[in-house]
């Protein structure tokens, strides 16, 4: 990361938040103080437990404990390292860094850290919140978009070896470790996610009618439909695909469910390029599968944003009205989920375009176009 780059994301941060403190009290300073590992990136190129205090000369300081100080040396860019102790060492060190005269925006959810600002620099001189700071992600640059697509290349590389490592009487988990041995093999890892203990999942016949399901050691069996999940990271930049496969003989009702979800998600992505706002293709994807009679059987939401975090905005929600923009990225990923019975679930990771007139001007109509980051077959693959 050079110094422009990390400069116009700390400006774009400064300029983003409100209330803006300059405007309010001359005399007070703006303090952006940051702790999740993925902000912290964001804006210095380094990943680990840390504290990063950003001012509004855009200098900033790392707080990181001893142990991860050569390694944040190493690899984080334009700041300052500071080397202290875990825990409230951490705590203490950034202390010495904000006095009276600051106006502080904390970026984290530790209510214990917000209380010791609080404490530091007083209530009303404290602007909690990380949704903003969240916000300066949403759209990627060229280089974000570049790593994004090859974690991309790497889960279509996995669906072809899925295709030839998912058999009658092989475990869930069985192909699951084989997907994420080939994965670390070509360099992606898999990023954390709270909700679940999954690096990727593996869900056939019933299993497949949980959408977050927890991979198991159950055999996939002749008729099965088996719902293969993949999201995986490649430089801390998150993929997410989805692909649902047949086993043997499936009946017509799966045929026909399948082509629904299918169909519902090329019309949603399609969508992108008649709409300006998000819910427009969440809406899209619902109007298909409620119109054949499935509409109770979609039970999340069509699509997030991806970056650094698996989940992140935009959000794709029919009550969630988002404004389409230039290098969002995205997933689109319909599904319909029959209670113990199969699920279904198409999902691929898109980068949002625009589309220009001959002068290399944007359209004023319809202006939106997208990139697919993924190539692999869409139609049911029956093994």
């Amino acid at each position: 990361m050079d110094k422009i780059r990390a400069d116009t994301r700390k400006q774009k941060l400064l300029d983003s938040l409100e209330p803006n403190p300059l405007k309010i009290n001359d005399h007070k300073k703006p303090i952006i103080i940051i702790d999740r590992p993925e902000d912290i990136y964001y804006y210095t190129g380094f990943w680990g437990e840390g504290l990063l205090l950003i001012f509004d000369d855009l200098s900033s300081k790392l707080i990181v404990p001893r142990l991860e100080s050569l390694r944040a040396l190493r690899t984080s860019k334009q700041c300052d390292v500071v080397s202290s102790e875990r825990g409230r060492g951490l705590i203490d060190s950034f202390l010495k860094f904000i006095g009276s005269t600051h106006f502080v925006y904390y970026g984290g959810s530790d209510y214990w850290i917000a209380n010791i600002i609080a404490r530091q620099v007083g209530r009303r001189n404290l602007i909690p919140g990380s949704e903003q700071f969240r916000k300066i992600r949403e759209i990627k640059d060229k280089q974000e978009i570049e790593t994004i697509d090859i974690a991309s290349r790497v889960i279509d590389k996995l669906f072809e070896i899925a295709e030839k490592e998912i058999k009658i009487n092989k475990s869930e988990e069985e192909i699951q470790s084989t997907l994420v041995y080939e994965a670390l093999r070509m360099g992606a890892r898999f990023p954390s996610y709270q909700f679940t203990s999954n690096p990727l999942i593996v869900a056939s016949g019933p299993n497949g009618s949980f959408p977050h399901a927890e991979t198991s050691s159950r055999k996939i069996k002749t008729g099965d439909l088996v719902v293969l999940d993949i999201t995986l990271s490649y430089d801390h930049y998150v993929s997410d695909a989805t692909r649902t496969f047949g086993m043997g003989k499936i009946s017509k009702k799966e045929h026909d469910i399948y082509e629904i979800v299918r169909n519902a998600q090329e019309k949603g992505i399609q969508r992108i390029k008649t709409t300006n706002n998000l819910a427009e293709i969440d809406l899209e994807c619902r109007k298909i599968i409620e119109g054949a009679g499935f509409g109770e059987f979609f039970v999340h939401s069509t699509g997030h944003g991806i970056g650094l975090e698996v989940h992140e905005l935009p959000w794709i929600r029919h009550d969630t009205p988002t404004p389409i923009k230039e290098n969002m990225t995205i997933t689109i990923e319909p599904g319909i989920y029959m209670e113990n019975k199969f699920g279904i679930r198409i999902e691929d990771s898109l980068c949002i375009t625009s589309k220009k007139n001959s002068k290399g001007k944007l359209k004023t109509e319809n202006q939106f176009d997208y990139l697919n980051f993924h190539r692999f077959d869409k139609d049911l693959i029956v093994i």
